[in-house]
């Protein structure tokens, strides 16, 4: 089953908002899932339609590449609503 350009560019949305999430979360295997969203897409595609698909996953990967990666806190910051707990004076 071949997509409509118009899927197409939904997948190709949709891998985005995924490897943004990674490349925050999990940058070691962002590239064996961006190889699969892209090979699955194309496999679904018309063959005219291969080399957009590759460029426009090609300069995604390069742009969420660029992206500064937020530091994530050595520990996480719980607290349990301490003006309730803290006793009163």
């Amino acid at each position: 089953m071949l997509f409509p350009a118009e899927a197409l560019d939904a997948e190709i949305c949709k891998l985005r908002g995924l490897l943004q999430m990674l490349h925050e979360d999990q940058p070691d295997v962002m590239d064996d899932v961006f190889e699969f969203h892209v090979t699955s897409l194309i496999t679904h595609a018309a063959i005219e339609e291969h080399p957009r698909i590759r460029a426009a996953a090609r300069a995604m990967m390069a742009d969420i590449r660029s992206q500064p990666v937020r530091p994530r806190p050595q520990r996480p910051d719980i607290q349990l609503m301490p003006d309730v707990l803290a006793p009163a004076m």
